[in-house]
Parts: C-alpha cells; sequence; structure tokens
C-alpha cells in the first residue's frame, strides 16, 4: 500500500509538475500574443503578460483619446509587472504617463532617461523620448534620437518620418540632420516624402539637401523626389532655394554673362522650372530635341499661351538683349512668338514689362526691366496662333538673355 502510495503521490506530483510547466509555457508563448489569458491563468512568468496587457489596454485609450491618463488598471498592471519582472519594459511607458498626469514632470522625465538605458528598441518609449525633447525645445536632439529610432524599427518610419519632416522646420534642426540624412539610410526617401507633404519645411529641407550634396557627404546626384522638391519650392515662392538647390544638384551654369539656362536647347531639361519647364496643353505642345539643339513648339489654330517658361535670376533693371534663332514663322504674318519677363517672388515687382517679339531667321530685340524689390523672373515663351486659321509649327535654336550693356549680373554664385 505504501509503495502504491508514493507511486500515486509521485504520479500525482509529476502531474502537477507537467501542469505546472505546461502553463508557464503557455505564459510564455501568449504573453505578448495573448497576455490577457496568461494573466488570467496567474502562472509565473506573468510579469511581461502584465506588462504587455498593460501596454494593449494603453494602446486602444490613446486611439480613443491621445492626451487621456492611464486607467488605474493600466498603472496597477504595470507595477505589479515591474516589480516581479525589472526588465518588463513595456510596462514602463504606462508609468511614465501616470506620474505625468499626476503632475510628477521631474520624475516622469527621470524614469523616461532610465527607460532608455533600458532598451532602444520600444517604439513608445522612443517616441516619447522624441516628444520630450520637442517639448524642451531642442530639435537637434529630437532630430538625433528620430535617426536613432529608425536604425532600430523600420517598421513604424511613417510615424517616425513624420515627427522628423515637422522638426525640420525648427532652424536648430539643420547641424542634426545634416550628418543622419547625409549617410543616405535606407528610410532617407521616406523623409524626403513627408517633406514634400508638409509645405511649412520644404525651405529649411532644401537647406539640409544642399548640404549633404557637398563635402563630406557628396550626395550630389538628383534623384525624383529631389526634383520635386525644386518644383515645389519654386512653386511656393522660395525661387533662391530652388536655384541653389538645382545648381547643387547638377545642373550646369549658363556661359559667362547668360541668364538663361540651357540656352541651346542641347540637353533635356530636369531641374525645372530652375531649367526649361515644358508646358503641354491641348492646344500647344513644346518639345527640346537636344540632338538637333531645339526647342520645337507646335500648336492648333486659334491657340494662345505659354508654351516653355523658366525661372532666372535678374539683379539689375535696366535693358536686357533677347538673341534668338528661329524658323517657321516666314509665311505667318498671323502667328506671334513672345519672350516676357515678369516677376517671380509674390508680392513683389511692379510695373509690367514689355515682352521681346521673336520672328523669322536670327534677330535681336531688347527689354526694358524697370527698378523695383523682385530679383527673380518668369522668362516665359509665348505662342499666340489667335490671328490666323492654321496652326504652326516652330523650332527655336537659340535664345539668349544677356544685360544689355555694362558688366552681366552675378547669377553664378548660389544666392541667398
Amino acid at each position: 500500500m505504501k509503495s502504491t502510495g508514493k507511486k500515486a503521490l509521485l504520479l500525482g506530483v509529476g502531474l502537477v509538475a507537467a501542469i505546472v510547466a505546461a502553463a508557464q509555457s503557455f505564459v510564455i508563448a501568449n504573453q505578448r500574443r495573448a497576455p490577457a489569458r496568461s494573466v488570467a491563468l496567474g502562472m509565473p512568468p506573468v510579469g511581461a503578460a502584465k506588462a504587455s496587457l498593460s501596454r494593449q489596454l494603453q494602446g486602444v485609450r490613446l486611439a480613443r483619446k491621445p492626451k487621456s491618463v492611464p486607467s488605474a488598471l493600466e498603472v496597477r498592471l504595470a507595477r505589479e509587472a515591474f516589480a516581479s519582472d525589472p526588465l518588463a519594459v513595456s510596462a514602463l511607458p504606462v508609468l511614465i504617463q501616470s506620474l505625468q498626469g499626476q503632475g510628477k514632470a521631474v520624475q516622469s522625465r527621470q524614469l523616461l532617461t532610465l527607460a532608455s538605458r533600458l532598451t532602444r528598441r520600444d517604439n513608445l518609449i522612443n517616441a516619447m523620448l522624441i516628444d520630450d525633447a520637442m517639448a524642451k525645445d531642442n530639435p537637434e536632439r529630437a532630430v538625433t534620437l528620430l535617426g536613432q529610432a529608425m536604425t532600430v524599427s523600420f517598421e513604424v518610419r511613417d510615424l517616425y518620418v513624420g515627427r522628423m519632416a515637422a522638426a525640420t522646420v525648427s532652424p536648430g534642426a539643420l547641424q542634426a540632420l545634416s550628418p543622419i540624412l547625409g549617410r543616405n539610410p535606407k528610410w532617407a526617401e521616406d523623409y524626403w516624402l513627408a517633406v514634400l507633404a508638409n509645405p511649412a519645411a520644404i525651405q529649411q529641407a532644401a537647406k539640409v539637401r544642399q548640404r549633404i550634396a557637398g563635402a563630406p557627404w557628396k550626395l550630389d546626384k538628383a534623384n525624383e523626389s529631389d526634383l520635386r522638391l525644386i518644383v515645389e519650392l519654386a512653386a511656393r515662392g522660395y525661387p533662391a532655394s530652388a536655384f541653389n538647390l538645382a545648381h547643387a544638384l547638377g545642373l550646369p551654369q549658363p556661359p559667362a554673362g547668360e541668364l538663361l539656362t540651357n540656352p541651346g536647347f542641347d540637353r533635356q531639361p530636369r531641374y525645372a522650372p530652375i531649367d526649361w519647364e515644358l508646358l503641354q496643353t491641348g492646344d500647344i505642345g513644346a518639345n527640346i530635341e537636344a540632338k538637333e539643339g531645339a526647342l520645337l513648339l507646335s500648336s492648333l489654330p486659334d491657340a494662345s499661351g505659354i508654351a516653355a517658361r523658366q525661372i532666372v535670376h535678374l539683379t539689375q533693371p535696366g535693358g536686357y538683349r533677347v538673341q534668338w534663332n528661329m524658323s517657321g514663322l516666314a509665311d505667318r504674318k498671323d502667328a506671334a512668338v513672345k519672350l516676357r519677363l515678369s516677376c517671380a517672388e509674390r508680392g513683389k515687382g511692379g510695373t509690367q514689362i514689355a515682352p521681346a517679339t521673336l520672328v523669322e531667321g536670327t534677330g535681336s530685340a531688347r527689354i526694358e526691366v524697370p527698378a523695383s524689390n523682385c530679383n527673380w523672373y518668369w522668362a516665359t515663351i509665348e505662342l499666340d496662333t489667335t490671328a490666323g486659321d492654321a496652326g504652326v509649327d516652330i523650332a527655336i535654336r537659340r535664345l539668349s538673355l544677356q544685360r544689355a550693356a555694362g558688366a552681366a549680373p552675378k547669377v553664378a554664385a548660389p544666392v541667398s
């Protein structure tokens, strides 16, 4: 009997041990996937499960009310989790928020600092660190933290790049952003796309992009987002920034004294509108044939509009000389091609500038630019066939704009 009793006791103990082992395995397996089940079971190690459950409750709450404070249940679970498992880092954001909600800002910040030393892989802790840096008006640290966060958690890059784009607005972020983006991390393109969606950030972002195009990073090859940034800068009234960035990314300088980019039409324009922007409409078409060195214009009858344009920098009022070589209008006295200058800076400029009319063959004309507070101008090629009953096909093989007298304007150097 005693032997049978011992065997039964050992069997019972073995069964209990097996149940305990299975329960513990379940807790370990489900402490992150199903923390509520693990907590309900009550078997150790339950600290991580309580931390995960607290974190899940926090996530649901923040999704509903982003500025709310942790509930009593969240705080109790987080405290119990941390008490039983000091490495249960997912409980820390709840405790940090709880202290903040109690008005204990110093203690909350101290715990946040300690949490950052314990882990660099927790997305919510990283986000809290970034927000804390922004709250303390320290964009340099915020941007540095963003860069670190994205190196360890590429999965939440949309959250981080949005925050980084917002942080770009601060002038102090320039120093911090350059070495991070200068390494051309794999999330860089996401950052530039986020900047393009944030109008307030584009001018400062252009300074960052121009800086990393130079030494020591030498990221001076333009990609699609760079070209879009140049377009956006010009469209939002920052022609100087667009001009500087285009040249930093490889736009060739025009010949000495020449104000127009690509006056010989010998390459396809990439850096519009600092280079030629070709405006295709239903009635008017424009195309550059680089091998022929020609800008080809075509139109339907009764058409009028801008065929091509670019932004130019004119630093002095007075006379400017337009020179051209054009064919296609020999028998078309009812069609007209004009080069017009108009201020490209919002709220600046003054008197309207009379355009130069281009005629068949090689020609020259003078444009008078009145004194004003404008330094950046649209140079637009306009085509008009409204006076005739037929379309036209025109080839412009050269179009030049230079200062009519005296020294050439200073356009080669970057402009502030």
